[in-house]
Formats: C-alpha cells, structure tokens, sequence
C-alpha cells in the first residue's frame, strides 16, 4: 500500500475527485493553482489523502484499542479494551502499529483525563499502554498537559 493525494471538489451529491497525484505537494501546488483561477462560483479544490492498494491479497487487520480515564487522585474508571478487524483502507483514522493520546477534555472538568491507546501491534500497544499511564501516575506536570500524542 502506498499514499495518493487527490484533488477534489464538492459534497455528497457533487463531489468529484479531479486528479490523482503522487505527491502531497504536486498536489497542493495544483489546487493552488486551480483555486486562484476558479469563477467563484464552483467549490474550492481540496486535497485528500487515499491509500493505493496495489496487492490482490490484501486482508483485513486487527486492531486493540485501550482507553482509561485517570483522575487527579489517582483513581480510574471506564478502563476498557476492545477490538476491530478492518481492511487497512476503510479506517476512520488510518492504521499503525501503535498510536498514543493523553486528553483533559472538559468532560474531566480538570480533575483528570482520558488516557487512549491503539494499533495493530498488540504487545507494542499493551506496553506503551502501561508505560503512559504510570508516567500519568508520577507525573504531575505531564499528567497536567491538555493534550498530548504520540
């Protein structure tokens, strides 16, 4: 699999992909162009990233997601783990072997936050996992960060 950027216009109904580029900045060097020349009256170009599938025997992967909710007290709750099977090009946020987010969202009304971790490497995930949420337990001031990925 690889990375294509596409040059695009229009929603739902009107949407219309216009070329295909191999790179993000032929890309956007294009719809630069094409938006400075466009009659004000038809949409903006945008560019959009898609994945180029070039193996027949692509299959669909499994990723773990574990999320926590870590409070100032050092108390947690919703500690969960689950599991989706996809095919590698119909993720809502593309694939990795492991991605991480800390969050205070205003949910946690600044007493603690929301500790996620995922991707298609279960050991990897299981263990970063474990190493964010004890820097989360010892940490004050990195626990204290509004958002912070990894």
């Amino acid at each position: 699999m690889a990375t294509m950027w596409v040059i695009a216009s229009g929603s739902y109904s009107d949407y219309r992909v216009h070329a295909v580029c191999d790179s993000k900045k032929t890309a956007k060097t294009i719809a630069a162009r094409a938006n400075a020349d466009r009659d004000g009256y038809h949409d903006d170009y945008v560019i959009e990233e898609l994945v180029y599938v070039d193996d027949p025997q692509i299959s669909k992967v499994e990723t773990l997601r574990l999320s926590v909710n870590i409070w100032d007290d050092g108390t947690e709750t919703e500690d969960r783990e689950s599991y989706s099977v996809e095919w590698p090009f119909d993720t809502l946020y593309g694939l990795s072997d492991c991605t991480w987010r800390w969050v205070r969202a205003p949910m946690h009304k600044n007493k603690g936050g929301r500790l996620e971790v995922s991707g298609t490497d279960h050991e990897r995930v299981r263990k970063v996992f474990g190493e964010r949420r004890a820097l989360i337990h010892s940490d004050d001031a990195f626990a204290s960060k509004g958002e912070i990925t990894g």
